[in-house]
């Protein structure tokens, strides 16, 4: 794999909301290598009267922290009987048309994918930055819409009143629905923050650590562990701005004439990339119910 090419990314605001990858930012041509980008999100600015008291150096210099995503891959593989007529490619290709979004939304929240990447390029263990390792945890237990008004004051303290995106999945949104405003595919916040609502974030909290999809010894689908369970207080998440993109890629086909099925390989190259530094994450108060 290629090294990750240095961008700038287009924050293309105002974000068009939705699920999350009808919703996020385009990413820059070439992103398929993987990306470097300076995360500028937290840098803010100084106010001060005409003569100020304070001495030269009232407020130093800033840095941007400099963050890589390498890409993941998102495969469909489907089996059939040769006498049933099913076109195997088109239901391969068209399983990760309709599930690529809350896959990309789930790699985003936890990381495991690219955590779990044997190239010696990727970023050691941790692999790419991820919501859960990322983010500022603000607390729990505050009740819905006071939850939603902390992560939006949050983001606005550290990005200088730069209005950044609230990810949720449907339990948390099916609870804030008086304070959520549609407009067609489009949803904000009644203060006028996106919303991108998709299940691949399922409300897991945020941790210092693996967060729980470790697949030892046998490799376990990224998606079957570590999700809250009945009684689990549900966690929203925001950020300063999300981008993801999904590539071109490969479909291989087989047919085993001895068993009578086909067999077809959807295989395409996937990257979501947020801020780091401007991301939180709070408890609703909300307990999963099922």
């Amino acid at each position: 794999m290629g090294i990750p090419i240095p961008v700038e990314l287009d924050r293309c605001a105002p974000v068009a909301a939705g699920a999350f990858l009808t919703g996020s930012c385009p990413l820059p041509e070439g992103w398929e290598r993987g990306i470097s980008f300076q995360d500028t999100s937290c840098l803010t600015p100084t106010v001060m009267g005409e003569c100020p008291v304070c001495p030269p150096g009232l407020k130093d210099a800033q840095t941007a922290g400099t963050e890589t995503f390498r890409p993941v891959s998102l495969i469909s593989a489907v089996r059939c009987s040769t006498f049933g007529g099913i076109d195997v490619q088109e239901v391969a290709s068209s399983t990760l048309d309709q599930s690529a979004s809350y896959a990309l939304a789930r790699e985003m929240l936890t990381g495991e994918a690219s955590r779990r990447d044997a190239n010696p390029n990727a970023q050691g263990e941790l692999g790419n930055p991820s919501l859960q390792r990322s983010a500022t945890d603000l607390g729990n237990a505050f009740g819905p819409q006071a939850a939603l008004g902390c992560i939006e004051q949050a983001i606005a303290d550290t990005t200088g009143g730069r209005r950044g995106v609230i990810l949720m999945g449907p339990e948390i949104a099916n609870n804030l629905w008086m304070v959520l405003v549609r407009n067609g595919s489009s949803v904000t916040t009644i203060s006028g923050t996106p919303v991108l609502i998709d299940g691949g974030f399922d409300g897991r909290p945020p941790v210092s650590e693996s967060p729980g999809d470790e697949s030892p010894g046998d490799c376990i689908p990224w998606n079957t562990t570590g999700a809250p369970v009945a009684g689990d207080e549900l966690y929203l998440y925001g950020t300063s701005a999300v981008w993801a993109g999904v590539g071109t890629g490969q479909m291989l086909g087989d047919i085993d004439r001895a068993v009578n099925t086909a067999t077809a390989r959807d295989e395409r190259i996937a990257l979501p990339v947020f801020t780091p530094c401007a991301t939180f994450a709070v408890g609703t108060g909300i307990e999963k119910q099922c």
